[in-house]
């Protein structure tokens, strides 16, 4: 099994709240410290996948966020606007929705905590 797991210093609980509206995310498993500022682990479940995320660990001084992209499938064209109408607030366009040799609609954008997706029917 490979897991993804995602580091957003200080934003977790606003992505985990964000996932949970865009793509009906469940939450496996919350762990907070002892005052609930921060996510210590968390694990949820967007389109039967399992993501890891947590505030910690992107400031090693070794990390540099890149290098990746959340590739997530749509079972129809209405799904996907419905997703990405309520994930584009505050998000970076790398291109618009559009048809492609592969898929008959893709969007691939950074979202507000700075994780890039592609979604794609």
């Amino acid at each position: 099994m490979l897991v993804t797991h995602i580091y957003f210093n200080g934003q977790c609980k606003q992505a985990i709240e964000l996932y949970k509206k865009v793509f009906h995310a469940t939450v496996k498993t919350l762990i907070e410290n002892q005052d609930h500022s921060l996510v210590v682990h968390a694990e949820i479940i967007i389109h039967d996948e399992l993501l890891m995320l947590n505030d910690f660990g992107n400031d090693d001084g070794i990390s540099t966020s890149g290098g990746y992209q959340l590739s997530v499938q749509f079972d129809n064209e209405a799904a996907l606007q419905e997703a990405y109408a309520a994930i584009e607030d505050g998000s970076t366009t790398i291109e618009t929705i559009q048809s492609t040799d592969y898929s008959p609609c893709v969007v691939r954008f950074i979202d507000r905590f700075d994780v890039r997706w592609a979604f794609w029917v």
